[in-house]
């Protein structure tokens, strides 16, 4: 049980000031007289020392009704508390021992001592789920809206685990149904967190609010959301919550489900009637379908402490598969989603390693800058192109990225511009083709193969893509194939026209980058790309090699790939 243990109750006695300390005793009271005095305190300062009697507590611990039962015969006090205030009572309800608690309230117990953080006897037998033994304590007094020292009460606590008879006892003793948490979350929440669908219908009966508010912005349908609980929304709906109920700080409930993956859940949202524009932190509900947003989504992350995103892109919920995404997109757009809307926040793919207003300049961030503008069809480029990690880890971190061709196809029937870019001038194709993306893999001589990725810069080259542009530090769809090693979307750049000597801003050529270069920290080469680009006409002759760009010239080759 969540109360703090100590050592049974020894109390510290410092020293103790006697009357006329430092004078002759003689010649303030008589030898005799001061004699017994002291024997006196002597004693009592002993009884301090030992401390209160905690064999009644102790007992009650230890789930022993017959020693309990000895011990009230004795005439020790049944309110005795340890150190951490704990008491008989309370141990007899964690143990729910109906026996043991008619014992204790005879004698005397105090049904509402709660321990040092506020858990009483009754929070601990909504806790168990108990209702035989709730009501009996709230019918020996339990006060049902006695909360802990975060604001929890008997109520949201039988709201959580779910005992719909304890939570109809404690209304009928008039708890307060809307009391807040210090986070104000209430048993609404609590019961809709929950799913307990049966509980949240009762405390809608007694007058629960279906608007109320978390400190960090939550309603009661957000959790439903997060669950995916489409039942749990029916019933929240039907007491008056809105599809389209924005959080203070903008935050939409559609684009809320879709980043917790919870695709069922968004379409039924949009079957209600929710805005198919819907946004939370700058993302809406559309650039949430097609692919992952939430490096978007940092910020939103870290003030509402929903997660963590690290800049990464790891998703707040489970990744949606391609399926999902198709599915969610076309629903989206037959509805009236704006198929070229821009991310309103800033971010980097990989936001560790530096700030935006370095833009794609940023030393560490393999190509690219400030990703805000992204559009739906930016998103589900970068997307298919997997994760920043090389094989079997990808689909942790994105979810599966095959068949997100789909997506691409999908939102370019609908009109998407393929010409339009992130504020650092990244075009779809450059984010598909593997810009911005690191990898370390001292041992490999070329990157793990991204059929999605191949799939894309297809699809989109085929729709018109500029296969030549390059963004503001003029990287190229090339140089982002080249940072990745991934022969077969050089071979398919190349086939379309690439400029296969392109320099970037450093003067680093595509060839310069798959030989060797920085990413992120690490330094990675792919020597089998390096020579494939060459076996493709690149002229090896510009620029430096990476080794020396990145002032690595006297380590031994060995050593550099570990650097």
């Amino acid at each position: 049980m969540p109360v703090r243990t100590a050592a049974h109750g020894s109390m510290s006695s410092g020293r103790v000031q006697l009357p006329g300390e430092g004078a002759p005793m003689d010649l303030v009271i008589g030898r005799g007289l001061c004699a017994g005095l002291a024997a006196t305190l002597l004693a009592a300062v002993s009884a301090a020392a030992a401390g209160p009697d905690l064999r009644l507590v102790t007992a009650a611990a230890q789930q022993d009704t017959a020693a309990v039962q000895a011990l009230i015969k004795q005439g020790l006090d049944v309110n005795t508390v340890r150190a951490d205030g704990a008491t008989a009572l309370l141990f007899a309800a964690h143990w729910n021992d109906l026996e043991m608690v008619d014992l204790l309230l005879k004698a005397g117990a105090k049904v509402n001592a709660a321990e040092d953080h506020g858990v009483t006897p009754l929070a601990r037998a909504c806790e168990n789920a108990s209702g035989a033994m709730v009501d009996k304590l709230l019918r020996a007094g339990a006060n049902p809206n006695q909360a802990q020292e975060s604001g929890l009460t008997p109520l949201m606590v039988a709201a959580h685990t779910g005992n719909l008879e304890v939570v109809k006892l404690l209304l009928g003793h008039g708890a307060n149904v809307n009391a807040g948490t210090e986070t104000r979350a209430t048993a609404l929440m609590w019961a809709v967190s929950g799913r307990h669908a049966d509980i949240a219908r009762v405390l809608i009966e007694g007058q629960a609010n279906v608007h109320s508010v978390t400190d960090k912005g939550l309603t009661p349908l957000m959790f439903a959301a997060r669950n995916g609980d489409i039942e749990m929304a029916r019933i929240l709906l039907a007491a008056g919550a809105s599809v389209n109920e924005t959080t203070a700080d903008g935050t939409h409930l559609l684009p809320f489900a879709i980043v917790h993956g919870e695709a069922a859940f968004a379409q039924f949202l949009l079957e209600q009637g929710a805005d198919p524009n819907g946004a939370m932190g700058g993302v809406r509900a559309l650039h949430a379908a097609a692919g992952s947003v939430s490096m978007w989504l940092r910020a939103w992350t870290q003030r509402l402490g929903a997660g963590s995103g690290f800049g990464f892109g790891v998703p707040l919920g489970k990744p949606l598969d391609p399926t999902e995404r198709v599915t969610l997109v076309k629903a989206l757009i037959s509805r009236g989603a704006d198929v070229n809307a821009r991310i309103g926040a800033s971010a980097m793919l990989m936001g560790y390693v530096g700030y935006p207003k370095k833009g794609a300049f940023e030393p560490f961030a393999c190509g690219t800058g400030d990703l805000r503008g992204a559009t739906p069809l930016w998103v589900a480029a970068l997307t298919a192109n997997g994760s920043l990690y090389a094989g079997d880890q990808a689909p942790f971190f994105y979810g599966r990225t095959d068949g997100l061709g789909d997506v691409l196809r999908t939102l370019l029937a609908a009109g998407a511009n393929h010409r339009l870019t992130t504020d650092d001038g990244t075009t779809p194709l450059m984010a598909a083709a593997g810009l911005g993306r690191s990898t370390f893999d001292p041992n490999l001589k070329r990157g793990s193969r991204s059929r999605g990725a191949e799939e894309a810069v297809t699809i989109l080259l085929d729709a018109g893509a500029d296969i030549r542009a390059a963004n503001e530090a003029d990287f190229t769809a090339l140089h982002g194939a080249a940072f990745r090693g991934l022969n077969e979307v050089i071979q398919i750049l190349v086939d379309h026209g690439a400029d296969i000597n392109a320099r970037d801003f450093r003067g680093r050529t595509p060839y310069r980058l798959a030989e060797g270069s920085k990413q992120s920290f690490q330094f990675q080469a792919f020597p089998e790309t390096a020579a494939f680009i060459k076996s493709l006409g690149a002229n090896t002759a510009i620029s430096i090699p990476g080794t020396v760009q990145e002032r690595l010239r006297d380590v031994p080759a060995v050593d550099a790939q570990q650097q």
